[in-house]
């Protein structure tokens, strides 16, 4: 038996089919889109509900898409989700606030496929809008 690695996130005991906001270990990692699918996925409550699912080239591991990683997605590549395949995406883990609890979360930083940096609004029902600033990730950008 081949002896694994030393966990450094709670994460890493209990992979998954989807990517998990500890897995980054804090640091910004850049995937290229090879699939944006849909699927319907169980909910904690039993039900069932229609979510976007991102798969990846570089890694087993796919990334349900919530809506403002959705809305950041479509701010930089377009309203076409097939269109994102085979572009760069950088996610960045972030601590954000889920219901009345603060979450570990993953969430879009930004690119090294656009030109330059993208504002994009954010719009939840019954919340008010937020901005998020989407970077061009380019290692060798000045």
């Amino acid at each position: 038996m081949t002896p694994l690695s030393k966990p450094t996130d709670y994460d890493q005991l209990y992979p998954g089919r989807f990517i998990k906001a500890g897995l980054l270990l804090g640091k910004p990692v850049t995937l290229t889109i090879a699939a944006v699918d849909r699927e319907k996925l169980p909910q904690d409550d039993g039900s069932e509900r229609v979510r976007g699912v991102v798969s990846f080239r570089e890694s087993d591991q796919q990334w349900v898409l919530n809506s403002t990683n959705g809305q950041c997605l479509r701010a930089m590549f377009g309203r076409d989700p097939q269109s994102w395949v085979g572009k760069r995406v950088t996610l960045v883990p972030e601590r954000d606030r889920f219901g009345p609890e603060m979450v570990d979360a993953i969430r879009v930083l930004g690119s090294p496929d656009i030109e330059s940096d993208v504002d994009a609004v954010i719009k939840m029902p019954r919340k008010k809008d937020r901005r998020r600033s989407l970077k061009n990730t380019s290692k060798g950008k000045d």
